[in-house]
């Protein structure tokens, strides 16, 4: 009985201090695409992911969840989005002895066709605007019911010509207190900032540039997951708070009916999402193609995002 009552209890008293832990205070920050997430079957749940994070897309939100991770695993994702927006994904993760995984990931993002206008408001060219980030993955168990993971991640950007680059560090706890039942929190963008040294770019038109400092904020998320009907339910909550804006909250669900197709529902802070994943095996090779529809609060076309993972049961065994 206790065992029953338990994961309840634990996925209420998370909710009402999820509630709680969230509070305000809007502005803008550095790396966004580290908060927007890549993988449709994440965004599909609304992005509540930190207590799930068991796929190649695991470690961008929490690095110790890719210790459920039994194959080698290759994952990718586009995004595309109004105003000529992109992100694209691509990761790779490997189990090896002693009860770690390893792995990485790289994420490219910018926007396309910036124009450049003089004060007559004439055209005179483009701006280059995109993002890189390069991240080593690793995560661990120390016992059975909890693992630690970590991320370190080298981020360069470019806008306007002008290059800065940082490096910097995520933290994941991953917890299996009881049966189906899975806790998880990450810290991410530890140490990391760009500095902006605009004197080359400004001195073609003959005025003086400036020397910034553009911090990432400290990025907290929590939640928990649990499986209902005998696994064929998952449900997932988690909140996510920066330094520079309000807390966000996540809820979603997926269910999988058949073996092979699965439904997802989920709340994105204010926004509805659902979608759709489909998994098949051929020989040794596991695919998951996941689809997810993201719809928009400020009234834009909403994003559509495909993503892809595939195991290798065989490969390095």
């Amino acid at each position: 009985m206790v065992r029953k009552v338990l994961p309840i209890v634990v996925m209420v008293t998370l909710f009402l201090a999820l509630i709680s832990y969230a509070d305000s205070g809007e502005g803008g920050y550095a790396g966004a695409y580290s908060r927007m997430g890549l993988s449709a079957r994440a965004l599909g749940m609304g992005g509540a992911y930190v207590a799930v994070a068991d796929d190649g897309f695991g470690s961008s939100f929490n690095p110790a969840g890719i210790i459920q991770l039994q194959n080698a695993t290759f994952s990718a994702s586009y995004r595309l989005m109004d105003l000529d927006r992109r992100v694209s994904f691509i990761s790779y993760h490997q189990p090896i002895r002693g009860n770690a995984v390893f792995g990485g990931y790289w994420i490219n993002s910018g926007v396309g066709n910036v124009e450049t206008r003089d004060d007559q408001g004439e055209i005179t060219g483009e701006l280059s605007n995109y993002e890189n980030a390069v991240t080593a993955c690793f995560a661990k168990m120390l016992i059975k019911e909890l693992t630690l993971g970590i991320n370190v991640r080298y981020s360069q950007y470019n806008l306007a010509n002008l290059n800065s680059y940082t490096v910097g560090f995520d933290f994941g706890v991953f917890a299996f207190p009881v049966e189906k039942l899975r806790l998880g929190l990450s810290v991410q963008n530890l140490g990391m900032q760009y500095s902006w040294v605009s004197s080359d770019y400004w001195q073609e038109f003959d005025q003086f540039g400036t020397d910034t400092e553009d911090k990432f904020p400290v990025n907290i998320r929590m939640g928990g997951s649990y499986f209902w009907l005998k696994d064929k339910l998952l449900v997932s909550l988690e909140v996510d708070k920066n330094t520079k804006q309000k807390a966000r909250m996540h809820f979603g669900a997926e269910y999988k009916g058949l073996e092979y197709l699965a439904g997802r529902l989920g709340y994105n802070d204010g926004s509805l999402t659902f979608g759709l994943g489909f998994k098949h095996q051929v020989k040794s090779v596991i695919i998951e193609l996941d689809y997810a529809f993201l719809s928009d609060q400020v009234g834009i076309n909403p994003d559509h995002l495909v993503s892809m993972d595939i195991e290798f049961t065989q490969l390095f065994k």
